[in-house]
């Protein structure tokens, strides 16, 4: 038996060290936590500690298939990775002259940086367009970036001495969940922990067992809440003042502009929390020798999360605190993933065009693609607008290339399906965006027969095409060892023995490269967001629900069994999971005539879904829950939440807007 460490490949801050077991075949047996990793100290959770159903299931893709007829009446049928091969050759090399109208649809599925990034590549040499990758965070960093510049953040494996912890939007126990148990010994040792959130969290619910507590907002509502806690912190005297006159620009703009309003009776009327709470929040932050304040990343999803993210910022900047708040630490690593993607092939003419991710559906509805290659993704049930993304993909005059695993919505859609390898099938590097470790993933199993990594697939379709060498002549491994060595300055020799060794490496915050605004200096007044059209100074604006009119907020709660649609076709995974269910506050299903188990038709202007609903006194009235991505079985019409989602994108970024999506509920 031989045991290889890992990394979790999911899209997920926490990046797990894991142990796989394979046998003397190199078969897969078994995988678990790794005790030796620095953050996640042999702890996996519930949904990877089953990751292996995946590897074994009867459903893996195990070889290509393509389209026989047309999408309309054809089938997908087995074949040979010559065939297909040749299918993507026959339809793709004629657009090599208006290579625009090749499209690169992917996301994180393996959040590896090469399996990850290497087939972009090829769409490099293609001269393809690409996808802005506005699906998740996109619109939290740049209200961050605005105001802080690089995401170092707080070390979360040093948070024993903080004496006090405010989690906001921020539901730990679903999404960081190895931050718990530091958590939790604060929290019994008795420091003040609190959660801040729109309905009763998991985490708000752990919290109350072990002796925090929870405060409820309005949604979209979190700019209100940190700028009248900025106002309170000037006016109670908690300011750094030498920290804002020589660390900040826009001090007293910013201390004028708070100072103007925001007060607490307006802040209890706009944001729902009462005046002693948001007093007592200001104190505990203003007094705390070292706080912690953690911030989800979901919680940006909507039309303000950036100005959410930027208020938040500027009151810890101006408590003269930067070190003591984590949003991501991305920026702690400095990978030159460059030398992975290699942009510097792209043709001459080709105009490197880029499309805004949450609206890929309908930019694939206006016909102005005729190839699509899609991998570590499955937008037909993940992206806004699902409908439209799959009345663009089912298009006859759209050729569509899926590298999968198993037979996704996406995959259905497909003219070509490339099997796909497993992570722990292939080399790859991995860093977290939650902590701050590296760790080089070696080979730990052999995939069965006829599936193909993300880089050997799209080096198979570079040579199938003509593409140049440095396409199609490369391996995993040897394009790890070029981006440790492009990325060696910012690792010490030590460092890079370790990764060799396969160990978890934790790297420092770069000293020296200020923090990266255009000022250098932490921007309470941001010039880049007023050029983009926004307040230069962070100002609470209403959340406009996406345009929508319906009387309820749809909340799309991560789910505690599954990942987006990662374990689909896992049956334990699903099992776990249970019957999709509405969760909603009992007054508002009595007012719909609704009782639990009842079916309920969840409707706006771009769809309508029908599931069981739930009551729960964890929801406030007015908001809907669904937990995680349902498949298309899951219900009678066949689709999932993001039919519901509009494509409008948030404040900046150009970013999903996922939580301010409003939907009517009626009986069915």
């Amino acid at each position: 038996m031989t045991t290889t460490p890992v990394t979790c490949p999911l899209d997920c801050a926490d990046a797990c060290g894991m142990l796989v077991e394979s046998d003397a075949q190199q078969r897969f047996v078994a995988l678990r936590g790794n005790p030796s990793h620095g953050y996640s100290r042999g702890v996996l959770c519930g949904k990877t500690a089953l990751y292996g159903e995946l590897l074994n299931s009867s459903e893996r893709l195990l070889q290509p298939l393509v389209r026989r007829g047309s999408k309309a009446g054809g089938s997908l049928e087995p074949a040979s990775w010559d065939e297909a091969l040749a299918r993507i050759v026959e339809r793709v090399a004629p657009l090599r002259a208006t290579p625009e109208r090749i499209l690169a649809l992917w996301y994180a599925g393996n959040m590896g940086r090469i399996q990850r990034f290497f087939p972009l590549r090829v769409m490099h040499a293609l001269g393809a367009t690409n996808v802005d990758g506005g699906l998740c965070d996109n619109s939290t960093t740049a209200g961050y970036e605005c105001v802080f510049g690089g995401a170092y953040g707080a070390d979360l494996e040093q948070v024993d001495d903080c004496d006090f912890v405010l989690l906001w939007g921020c539901d730990m126990a679903r999404t960081v969940q190895h931050l718990q148990p530091a958590v939790q010994r604060l929290a019994r040792r008795g420091v003040s922990v609190v959660a801040i959130d729109i309905y009763r969290t998991d985490t708000i619910q752990a919290l109350e067992r072990w002796g925090g507590r929870g405060v409820l907002v309005k949604p979209g509502s979190d700019a209100a809440l940190a700028l009248g806690i900025a106002r309170l912190a000037f006016e109670r005297g908690y300011v750094d003042r030498e920290f804002l006159a020589q660390r900040c620009l826009g001090g007293a703009t910013f201390e004028a502009h708070v100072r103007s309003g925001h007060d607490l009776a307006w802040v209890e009327q706009a944001t729902g929390v009462p005046a002693a709470t948001v007093s007592e929040l200001a104190d505990l932050l203003g007094r705390a020798r070292r706080f912690l304040l953690k911030t989800g990343i979901g919680f940006g999803r909507r039309r303000v999360g950036a100005m959410s993210m930027r208020a938040i910022a500027s009151l810890v900047a101006v408590l003269g605190r930067p070190e003591c708040m984590h949003y991501e630490s991305f920026s702690c690593f400095q990978l030159e993933d460059s030398v992975i993607e290699r942009a510097d092939l792209r043709p001459p003419h080709s105009r490197a065009d880029v499309i805004q991710h949450v609206k890929v559906g309908r930019e694939l509805e206006s016909g102005r693609f005729g190839a699509v290659f899609v991998w570590g993704h499955n937008p037909a049930v993940t992206c806004p607008e699902s409908l439209r993304v799959r009345g663009g993909l089912g298009r006859e005059d759209v050729f569509v290339v899926v590298h999968e695993q198993f037979r996704t919505e996406t995959a259905e859609l497909a003219d070509v399906v490339l099997p796909a390898t497993f992570a722990m099938e292939n080399d790859d590097l991995y860093r977290s965006y939650g902590h701050r470790r590296l760790q080089r993933a070696r080979k730990a199993c052999e995939p069965p027969p006829g599936p193909r990594s993300n880089v050997d697939a799209f080096a198979a379709i570079a040579k199938a095409l003509g593409l140049p060498r440095a396409c199609h002549d490369v391996r995993a491994e040897q394009l790890v060892d070029e981006l440790l060595a492009a990325s060696s300055r910012h690792l010490d020799e030590g460092q890079l023995a370790a990764l060799e060794r396969g160990e978890s490496v934790k790297v420092s915050q770069p000293r020296g490269e200020g923090v990266g605004t255009p000022s250098g200096k932490i921007e309470l007044v941001s010039n880049r967001a007023a050029a983009r059209g926004q307040p230069a100074l962070a100002t609470y604006v209403p959340d406009d629900g996406a345009l929508g009119r319906g009387r309820f907020w749809l909340v799309c709660a991560p789910s505690v069994h599954t990942h987006n649609s990662t374990f689909s076709h896992s049956a334990r995974h699903i099992r776990r999971r249970g019957e999709v269910r509405a969760w909603l506050h009992a007054e508002d299903a009595r007012e719909l005539g609704a009782s639990d188990g009842d079916a309920l038709v969840l409707s706006n202007e771009l769809a309508s879904l029908t599931v069981r609903a739930g009551i729960s006194e964890r929801m406030p009235r007015g908001l809907v829950r669904i937990d995680g991505v349902p498949r298309a079985e899951d219900t009678p019409e066949r689709v999932g939440v993001n039919a519901l989602v509009s494509g409008e994108t948030s404040d900046l970024g150009e970013s999903n807007s996922l939580y301010s999506t409003r939907v009517d509920v009626r009986r069915a």
